[in-house]
């Protein structure tokens, strides 16, 4: 009986693993930090938080789950060779700091291919100025200067496409077609001169990023006369060190919207232009009555 007993009690008996105290903090420190990284960018779109804090929360949050990811493969790998407990608390640290980390990524990857640049213009000789806009930027946004060699030069290889915009038409047809663009594009128009008779028009515009709503200004030149019309664009960010093709995509943008606008007039054109007869059905031709026979009755008899 007594030696039964010592072996259902052997055979029940659990042996207490240790859990690995890594895990569970790297899963607490990849929620907060996720966490805080979406109130960051819910803050600064909606109550007003500064773009320069908010920068800084988001650095601080990236770098935070980065680490928590580290500390998370380095207690998996304790785990496999020690066999304590919590792989799964590493696992869910990883997939949470992943999470937060999917679309810093995807900018990181475009500050290491495009150059760092914050201010891109389609003339870099001839630099667009801004008017109101200069007295509209705060006072610690980056400074407005007219690039030098070395940024021209880092321009010009990284988006070769972005040059002046060339129309054969005339300067107000032109102002009007652009008023369009920026309209649909739903920039902030806060300068809006047309050519006149000197033929020259100004537009300036702010625009919103889609994510972090951060503040770029921009600046539109058309200049020409009445068949020869030219187009400069300058996109310059407020804050940041990098805009991550920000600004060169703005600028494609509004080519393509302006782009879109003179085919549609085109095409307009040429509807109007259409003969009226080509959409009017053509009538069948009638084709003529058959005579008829006479045949030959037979009387009856």
């Amino acid at each position: 009986m007594t030696a039964n007993y010592s072996l259902e009690r052997f055979s029940t008996a659990r042996f207490a693993v240790k859990e690995a105290w890594e895990a569970k903090w790297a899963r607490r420190m990849a929620l907060f930090f996720l966490q805080l990284l979406i109130l960051t960018v819910l803050l600064h779109r909606f109550a007003g938080l500064g773009t320069p804090a908010a920068i800084n929360l988001i650095a601080v949050s990236v770098a935070a789950l980065f680490i928590a990811m580290v500390i998370a493969l380095i207690s998996l790998i304790r785990i496999w060779f020690g066999g304590q407990s919590g792989a799964s608390e590493d696992f869910a640290a990883i997939f949470v700091a992943l999470l937060g980390l999917a679309l810093p990524a995807y900018f990181l990857s475009k500050a290491v291919l495009l150059p760092p640049l914050t201010d891109v213009q389609t003339s870099p000789a001839d630099a667009l100025q801004f008017t109101a806009l200069a007295n509209e930027r705060p006072r610690d946004a980056n400074l407005l200067v007219n690039p030098d060699a070395e940024k021209s030069e880092l321009q010009a290889e990284a988006y070769p496409d972005i040059g002046p915009m060339f129309l054969e038409r005339s300067a107000p047809e032109v102002f009007a077609i652009v008023n369009e663009a920026v309209s649909r594009l739903g920039w902030t128009v806060l300068v809006n001169e047309t050519p006149g008779e000197s033929g020259l028009g100004r537009i300036e515009a702010t625009d919103q990023s889609l994510i972090m709503a951060f503040t770029d200004d921009v600046v539109i030149g058309v200049k020409g006369d009445d068949a020869h019309t030219l187009i400069d664009v300058r996109s310059a960010s407020r804050y940041g060190m990098h805009d991550f093709g920000a600004n060169a995509d703005r600028i494609r943008k509004l080519y393509a919207e302006i782009n879109t606008t003179l085919e549609k007039g085109e095409k307009t054109v040429l509807e109007q232009a259409a003969p009226k007869d080509a959409e009017e059905p053509v009538a069948k031709p009638v084709e003529p009555a058959r005579k008829k026979t006479k045949r030959s009755v037979r009387k009856r008899r």
